[in-house]
């Protein structure tokens, strides 16, 4: 295996398809943009599609949180980098900093990998041996992760949606970064208006394979804080939620 470098950093120029009716930076394009150089780090380490493969595994998002000090701008430059932490009880945990060009941080993302075997469809506690001693002992950084929820009760139907194929990815189901679009578009336009993005947690109980459809249910949870739920099969697949500023 290659020497692994610690941090791994890129520089992301926001496109104009990226950005929203304010010119803002979408929050799937941010989270596209740490998906991108997340792989683009395992694949230096060595983890690449052939040790996928002959493993019989793959990298899964169990849940993230991504914080955002100011909204990006179309055209704007980021500077990116992002930090991995070796598995601690099953799980990988990744932080990945946004700056701007005079080097000030606009966003963090905090997000937690699991492996599974792609046969049995289980979390491996216990790493093949190639992905052993990969990443960084320690990484002395995270956002939080607690989400405040609403019971099912409180919540409204805010739509049913399918995984389609311009939502789906390699692994052949909805990709992370295209729930948060979906969100996105259940919020009415007004709350756009009126404020940015500072806090979005997702967390990602199961998978919704290409072709799937999940009910998409919607609160909420305070002044300017929102909860979603995606039920498919009667089972929340992920929830979800987004605090304006």
């Amino acid at each position: 295996m290659p020497e692994i470098p610690v941090t791994y950093t890129q520089t992301y120029t926001i496109c104009r398809h990226d950005g929203d009716h304010h010119g803002n930076a979408k929050p799937g394009a941010l989270l596209r943009y740490g998906q991108q150089i997340a792989t683009m780090h395992a694949e230096a380490a060595g983890l690449n599609d052939e040790l996928y493969a002959a493993t019989h595994t793959a990298y899964v998002l169990a849940k993230l949180a991504l914080h955002i000090d100011r909204t990006p701008r179309v055209d704007e430059t980021l500077t990116v980098t992002t930090r991995p932490e070796r598995c601690k009880r099953a799980v990988n945990k990744r932080i990945t900093f946004f700056n701007d060009a005079a080097g000030r941080q606009v966003a963090v993302l905090d997000s937690r990998w699991v492996l599974i075997d792609t046969d049995k469809r289980l979390i491996l506690r216990k790493h093949p041996e190639a992905f052993n001693d990969c990443w960084a002992e320690d990484v002395p950084f995270e956002l939080p992760m607690k989400m405040v929820k609403a019971v099912p009760e409180d919540c409204t139907p805010a739509g049913e949606y399918t995984a389609t194929y311009s939502r789906c990815d390699m692994n052949g189901h909805m990709n992370n970064t295209r729930y948060v679009d979906i969100l996105c578009d259940a919020l009415p336009w007004n709350v756009w208006d009126e404020g940015e993005v500072r806090d979005l947690k997702v967390y990602y109980h199961r998978e919704v394979p290409r072709g799937a459809s999940f009910a998409l249910l919607q609160a909420q949870t305070g002044e300017k804080q929102y909860y979603f739920c995606g039920q498919r099969e009667e089972k929340a697949a992920f929830e979800a939620s987004i605090t304006f500023a």
